[in-house]
């Protein structure tokens, strides 16, 4: 059986090691991975290009989480491998996973993106996601909760969203939806792909027996980042452009606009310099404003 494994780095390069690492035990498979790097700063380890059989490619600027991902994926197509594995360079799998999710795209035909669950890094016990369910009129996925109970590497849950943290997909299934919405730069192109997959009429399942651990939000500097905060403030703007009727966006406005001002006050005491953030997220998904470079300066 064979997998591409995507990783997109950012500056991180320990972590990503570590993730290499964890790949590199995985039993029962065989994996090709790519590691593109986004243009960090400093020099390539030499550990990056020594490493036997890892594919690599340094971008000439910062195309983000999702062009990063659709750059490697593209290099990994002399793979010729059925399943492609997109997994953040913070992330770290055990022997047994990469092996059971592609088992179980094999056995299930009409099962497009598995994910397995995530866990956090920092207190292995503490579930972080294993996907989500879509409340339209909040545009939001409401998290998961998982029984306490022993799944089977066969149980799959139907979700309406995973992460792009750690997920599988059909590698002719990604090229027939154009991949990650590269618009986005970061956050909520995986809801995006979710949807497309459901669109061609396939599931999105999380597999709860299968284990990756996550080092949350590192790349973006933390959830409570300039940068992370103003993406999905703005990205889920955009997508209710595209997925609510004009009545439901109405409302999904109002309600959000009402969540930023209670969020606007909270922050007055825990970080003020994050309000123009929110709301410049928050007015540049409804002028439609999308891309990357036009912000950042002004974010960082």
């Amino acid at each position: 059986m064979r997998v591409s494994v995507v990783l997109v780095n950012y500056g991180q390069w320990e972590l990503t090691r570590k993730c290499i690492d964890s790949l590199e035990r995985s039993l029962s498979v065989d994996i090709g991975i790519t590691l593109i790097d986004n243009c960090s700063s400093g020099p390539v380890p030499g550990w990056v290009t020594s490493r036997k059989g890892l594919r690599f490619k340094r971008m000439e600027e910062n195309i983000g989480f999702a062009g990063g991902n659709n750059a490697g994926f593209r290099i990994s197509g002399d793979d010729e491998a059925e399943y492609t594995f997109f997994l953040n360079n913070d992330a770290e799998v055990l022997p047994e996973t990469i092996h059971n999710l592609a088992s179980y795209l094999s056995e299930n035909a009409r099962t497009g993106i598995v994910a397995p669950s995530v866990y956090w890094s920092s207190d292995p016990e503490r579930l972080w996601g294993a996907g989500g369910k879509f409340v339209k009129w909040k545009m939001r996925f409401e998290k998961v909760d998982l029984p306490d109970k022993e799944y089977s590497p066969d149980q799959g849950v139907k979700v309406d969203f995973v992460s792009g943290c750690a997920l599988m997909i059909r590698t002719d299934l990604f090229s027939r939806v154009d991949g990650f919405r590269e618009d986005f730069f970061m956050y909520y192109e995986d809801a995006d792909l979710c949807r497309k997959v459901v669109e061609q009429n396939y599931s999105v399942e999380v597999l709860p027996s299968e284990t990756v651990l996550h080092s949350v939000a590192s790349g973006s500097g933390g959830e409570l980042s300039k940068i992370a905060i103003y993406f999905s403030e703005r990205n889920r703007i955009l997508l209710s452009r595209e997925w609510l009727s004009p009545l439901l966006r109405f409302v999904f406005i109002l309600y959000k606009t009402a969540v930023l001002l209670i969020l606007s006050i909270k922050f007055l005491w825990q970080g003020p310099e994050l309000i123009p953030c929110i709301w410049r997220g928050f007015f540049d998904g409804l002028a439609g404003r999308t891309g990357y470079s036009n912000v950042i300066d002004k974010l960082i």
